[in-house]
């Protein structure tokens, strides 16, 4: 047997050890760029297919970020895709509202769908980037 690769067994638990944690932070860089891809994929998606309405404030106020969530004593980050000027119209705009008048409501707006395909698309851009990235993984 060669000696290229041979470990003895009481440094079997230390290089083990190592292994693993550089695989971890090989795995958390391929978080990291599968959703800042994924994030800025949906952003640039929403600006393109969110309704314009009068000043066009809707559309050029989406953006992302990360938000950190704790759960008992870890951490959790998030990516989250928000309008920041506009942020009470996504609802409203997403899944229709009444519309009123001095005299009453005399109807309802038609939805305007454009929040759903681009997280639909955000989560298949992150699941891809993430696959493509982990394979490239050495140890």
């Amino acid at each position: 047997m060669s000696k290229i690769g041979e470990i003895k067994i009481d440094k079997f638990l230390d290089s083990m050890v190592l292994t693993l944690e550089d695989y971890a932070k090989g795995v958390d860089k391929c978080l990291a760029k599968a959703s800042h891809e994924a994030g800025e994929n949906a952003e640039n998606e929403l600006h393109r297919t969110s309704p314009v309405g009068y000043t066009g404030d809707y559309r050029k106020g989406w953006t992302y970020g990360e938000k950190q969530i704790k759960k008992g004593k870890s951490y959790r980050t998030e990516l989250v895709v928000y309008n920041a000027t506009k942020y009470r119209l996504t609802h409203l705009l997403e899944k229709s509202h009444r519309i009123a008048n001095k005299y009453g409501y005399y109807g309802k707006s038609t939805p305007k769908t454009h929040i759903a395909p681009a997280q639909a698309n955000a989560e298949a851009k992150f699941t891809s980037v993430f696959r493509d990235e982990l394979a490239r993984i050495r140890i």
